[in-house]
């Protein structure tokens, strides 16, 4: 039930991003308010405030850098989504679940079996499946049609390729050190404290970064991105903690919960998109879908 209610809230963040631009709410202080409001969610679900000794715990080095790398990561994927594509960022973050699954198999001696080679396989297939959009679908969706840019290193072809590079490692080393320190690191009693040391670090970059851009060009957070990160936050804040307690059920290895997770908001934000925002989905959409539910059944079966 947790990995179903991880995948869940996270599907939940992809629609908030979308009305997100419906409104014209800006990606950078709505994301920095989210990460407060994950802090501020996690204290209210701990009996007691955690104390400077937890800066002692092996898995706090580990929150830390996730902290700022979150954070690094988000506003990567919202600069290309905007800039470059939602194809393009769905694909690299979606397909970046090949380390954790890697890093598994590898170090942590989980067992790799032709099915679930399989079902990898076709968990890869499907993500490129569903993202696949028609230009006109793009443009529909963004509402206005596509722009010559002029011929600089930012619109060539290798930065695409540089930032769905860095999407798909940061994403891929979030979700392993996520691992490793569900795997190596913690006990149960841990989750909680453990994120809010994450979205703690998270929040003071996102702070730091809106001190430097109040100073230098005086602006403040729109009203409106407030509420939006607080309506962001709090499923946040438990999609991460439902994916930690998923990753500790016994029976369940994280090779199979990473391909699981990330297929089941893959289906769900195609289906939200066509219920929500009457978008069209190819045939090639459908097909991915339909792939993606034969993985998902190959790796629970597996």
């Amino acid at each position: 039930m947790a990995l179903f209610f991880s995948i869940i809230c996270a599907t939940y963040l992809v629609v908030c991003f979308k009305y997100f631009q419906q409104f014209g709410i800006k990606n950078l202080p709505a994301i920095v308010f989210n990460y407060i409001t994950c802090v501020c969610t996690g204290l209210m679900m701990t009996d007691t405030v955690p104390d400077s000794s937890i800066i002692y715990e092996p898995w706090f080095p580990v929150a830390a850098t996730l902290g700022c790398c979150f954070f690094c990561i988000f506003n990567v994927m919202g600069f290309v989504a905007r800039n470059i594509g939602l194809t393009m960022t769905s694909v690299s973050s979606k397909l970046s679940m090949v380390i954790p699954v890697s890093v598994a198999i590898l170090f942590y001696d989980q067992q790799f079996t032709v099915i679930k080679a399989v079902a990898i396989g076709l968990a890869i297939v499907a993500v490129i499946l569903t993202s696949e959009r028609s230009t006109d679908s793009a443009e529909a969706e963004a509402g206005k049609p596509a722009i010559a840019h002029p011929a600089t290193f930012m619109h060539s072809k290798t930065f695409g390729v540089l930032m769905a590079l860095i999407i798909f490692l940061g994403s891929g080393l979030n979700d392993s050190l996520v691992n490793y320190a569900s795997e190596k690191l913690m006990e149960p009693s841990d989750f909680n404290n453990f994120n809010i040391v994450i979205f703690s670090f998270a929040s003071l970059s996102g702070i730091a970064v809106l001190l430097f851009r109040f100073f230098r060009h005086r602006e403040l957070p729109a009203p409106k991105a407030i509420l939006g990160g607080i309506l962001l936050g709090i499923p946040n804040y438990f999609s991460l903690l439902f994916l930690i307690e998923a990753l500790n059920y016994p029976g369940w290895a994280s090779s199979v919960i990473f391909p699981v997770n990330n297929m089941g908001i893959v289906i769900l934000t195609a289906v939200a998109a066509v219920i929500l925002f009457r978008e069209k989905l190819s045939i090639l959409n459908w097909t991915g879908m339909g792939i993606a539910i034969v993985s998902i059944a190959l790796l629970i079966f597996a």
